[in-house]
């Protein structure tokens, strides 16, 4: 059986379109299809990233944050805009760690997985919880706008219990 790949990245450089490239509408920050102006969203499966703090204070410090995929539910009239059904933004929580290299649970400490927790109603005393526990839960968003290379994006500014 032959595995080797037939893609050629090269066959782009010559190739040819008469197609534009066009910028998707922005999500609005309300969602005209709900009363609260959230969004209802599905979490999926969480990955994890990590590195080393390369400036500050903390240079040489490691980091860890959970990728989060939010795969938001559009109703009709944002589907008016040219948006699909679904819709995919990504947070990112950045976790608090001891210099043991352990997760704090220190009061004030992982803010961003207490709300995810919260939002998911998995934030009780003595009820085990993993970020894998999260995958398929439903909660809503608050989407806001910011500016990030020159470009108005999408970012989760809100998790709350759906």
């Amino acid at each position: 059986m032959n595995t080797a790949s037939v893609f050629d990245p090269s066959v782009f450089l010559d190739a040819q379109t008469t197609e534009v490239n066009e910028k998707r509408a922005q999500i609005p920050v309300d969602n005209p299809d709900s009363e609260d102006g959230l969004y209802m969203a599905v979490i999926g499966e969480i990955k994890t990233d990590s590195g080393m703090i390369g400036k500050g204070e903390n240079a040489g410090k490691p980091w860890i944050s959970m990728v989060i995929p939010l795969k938001l539910q559009f109703g009709a009239a944002v589907q008016g805009l040219g948006l699909p059904a679904e819709f995919q933004l990504t947070d990112r929580a950045f976790l608090d760690i001891t210099p043991q290299g352990g997760l704090d649970n220190s009061k004030g400490k992982n803010n961003q997985q207490r709300k995810y927790r919260e939002a998911t109603g998995l934030n009780k005393p003595g009820e085990p919880f993993a970020w894998r526990m999260l995958t398929g839960k439903v909660v809503k968003v608050k989407v806001a706008h910011e500016l990030y290379n020159d470009a108005i994006v999408e970012k989760v500014n809100q998790i709350l219990p759906s």
